[in-house]
């Protein structure tokens, strides 16, 4: 693979409606993988597309799709956690546009317009944001059943309120 294919005009790509394809393996994503179990061989695949709305405004589509492996946090065991992104930048000309309506959830996420933008660096920044906080098991396989059970419904049940009975005292 090329350093060529990683690097974007994203004028040109956007204007062209380009699409690049193509494969990484885990262990090239030194950033994302750093802290974690061994890999073992896992590939993502990717893809961006560039594009240019209505009103004149340029996107691209990035798109990755792969699992890494990861250690569960509950039973200590390394599991297969798929990643998936799909996620679509607004390019824009200047730092300022970055910065615009960054509190608004409608608003896609930007990039700064290049002639070289790192797709491989966007890539794997994707990745590392698609990785779950707290690694973990929907159903940890090595702890026993009503173990497990405990300590997902233990996550979920309501506490009592400590101060609920100076409420109680209070009103009286």
């Amino acid at each position: 693979m090329s350093t060529e294919q990683y690097l974007l005009d994203t004028f040109t790509f956007t204007q062209q409606h380009e699409t690049r394809t193509g494969q990484i393996a885990a262990e090239k994503l030194a950033r994302a993988i750093e802290g974690l179990v061994p890999q073992r061989g896992q590939v993502f695949n990717w893809s961006a597309s560039g594009g240019v709305d209505t009103t004149e405004r340029r996107f691209i589509r990035l798109s990755v799709n792969g699992s890494m492996f990861l250690q569960c946090q509950r039973c200590l065991q390394d599991y297969e956690c798929p990643v998936v992104v799909d996620t679509l930048f607004e390019v824009v000309n200047t730092e300022a546009e970055l910065d615009e309506g960054e509190d608004d959830v409608e608003t896609p996420d930007r990039v700064l317009a290049s002639l070289n933008l790192d797709l491989f660096g966007l890539i794997e920044d994707e990745v590392i944001l698609a990785l779950p906080y707290i690694p973990r098991h929907d159903v940890c396989p090595s702890l026993p059943g009503a173990l497990s059970e405990e300590d997902a419904s233990g996550l979920e049940t309501e506490k009592p309120n400590p101060f609920a009975v100076l409420g109680k005292l209070k009103k009286s």
